[in-house]
């Protein structure tokens, strides 16, 4: 029987890390190729299949990662996704969910899998943690003793995640990665356990890849006392720079379901920048665990009236890439209203749509109002829809006509 074939590539980070000067534990840790440190690896040499390892690309610490290196990334398993069974990429831990959540976006039909690892200790650190993640992670690449597992997944100590619902949640443990709002999609033990319920179904349509960004958008925290001036200055970044070097999006790290001052002061500004500065706001919890409800206490309402979209449960870093990835596709408007609140690749757990009614008309009695008849997008389909919630702002309802 043919044996199954990985291609692993490396890109730097801690996993494969060498001091700068042999045998000065001193001296700094910097990239090494896996010609270097492959010594450190003997285990490889008794798996079951076959595995590649691709030393072409640019070494970097993770803390030089960047959408151009996603890019490159992606292109590089596209020109071979038809050699390779699965892929494995070694990276720096800093970044990892970044990376992890550009490629989950980039990659559409994608039917094998492409697990995404590091260590906390280098690999030729006698008590490294990253020997078991690289094994454990080229044997789920390699869809050994379990179904293929059709995703970009992170794979760290005990557990296989989601790539683009995962978070660096300690700077040392070797638990150092989770998906706060869902179940790892395997636990790892004597046997790897896939919890089959959360796998994405293989695609049967052909794969492609969709590598454009537009990496004019920014994360901002809102704090206690924020000031207004601060954040027109955060709105303003740009403004008068050529088209494709303009700030286009601001992920709104906002408190608990989704709340932020509700003072005149900060919501004009809010107001300028969804209005005549033209910016997409998508507003998420500054919270590890949980979602935002837009709507639930009034210091969101201001929000919502001003067009800031919801995140739902997706995590910072999915939060930003999706709308630098959105933006990269030129979608404006209704179009990326809907796209930014659609779970797109199982990175948020429900879709969401607002109904924004601008205009009125009323009839011949003055306490009715009548508005005009809109459509669920073409994106959302009607018969998979299980639940809805209707919320009228500012009204009195005494009666619905359907």
């Amino acid at each position: 029987m043919k044996l199954k074939k990985v291609l692993m590539l490396c890109t730097g980070g801690t996993i494969g890390m060498l001091h700068e000067v042999k045998d000065d534990p001193s001296s700094p840790l910097v990239p090494a190729k896996w010609s270097a440190i492959e010594d450190y690896m003997s285990a490889m040499k008794e798996l079951p299949f076959d595995v590649i390892a691709d030393d072409e690309m640019d070494l970097i610490d993770s803390s030089d990662m960047h959408p151009a290196y996603w890019q490159k990334i992606a292109l590089k398993i596209q020109d071979e996704y038809n050699n390779y069974d699965g892929f494995v990429v070694l990276h720096g831990t800093d970044t990892m969910s970044y990376t992890a959540t550009a490629l989950a976006f980039f990659f559409e039909n994608l039917g094998k899998p492409i697990i995404i690892t590091g260590s906390q200790l280098p690999l030729a650190k006698p008590r490294s943690d990253a020997a078991q993640n690289l094994v454990t992670a080229l044997t789920i690449a390699a869809a050994h003793d379990i179904a293929i597992i059709p995703e970009v997944c992170v794979l760290f100590d005990k557990k296989l995640l989601r790539g683009c619902r995962t978070r660096k949640v300690s700077s040392s443990g070797f638990d150092g990665f989770d998906s706060p709002n869902l179940p790892p999609l395997a636990v790892i033990g004597e046997h790897i356990r896939v919890n089959d319920y959360l796998i994405r179904k293989v695609p049967k349509d052909p794969f492609f890849i969709n590598p454009t960004l537009n990496a004019n958008a920014m994360l901002f925290d809102i704090f206690p006392g924020v000031n207004a001036n601060i954040l027109h200055s955060v709105f303003e970044i740009n403004k008068d720079e050529k088209e494709n070097k303009k700030l286009k999006g601001v992920v709104l790290r906002t408190y608990g379901t989704g709340n932020a001052p509700t003072t005149d002061e900060f919501l004009d500004e809010i107001s300028y920048a969804t209005g005549e500065r033209g910016l997409a706001l998508v507003n998420i919890t500054q919270c590890n665990q949980g979602m935002v409800e837009m709507g639930l206490y009034d210091a969101s309402v201001g929000l919502i009236r001003r067009g800031v979209l919801s995140g739902v449960d997706m995590t910072p870093e999915a939060a930003l890439v999706k709308m630098m990835f959105l933006l990269g596709q030129g979608f404006k408007d209704d179009t990326f209203k809907e796209q930014m609140q659609r779970n797109l690749r199982g990175e948020q757990s429900y879709n969401v749509y607002n109904f924004i009614y601008n205009k009125t008309e009323n009839t011949k009695d003055d306490n009715i109002c009548v508005l005009e008849e809109k459509t669920i997008p073409a994106g959302f389909v009607k018969d998979k829809i299980v639940t809805a919630t209707i919320r009228f702002d500012g009204v009195t309802i005494e009666k619905i006509v359907s």
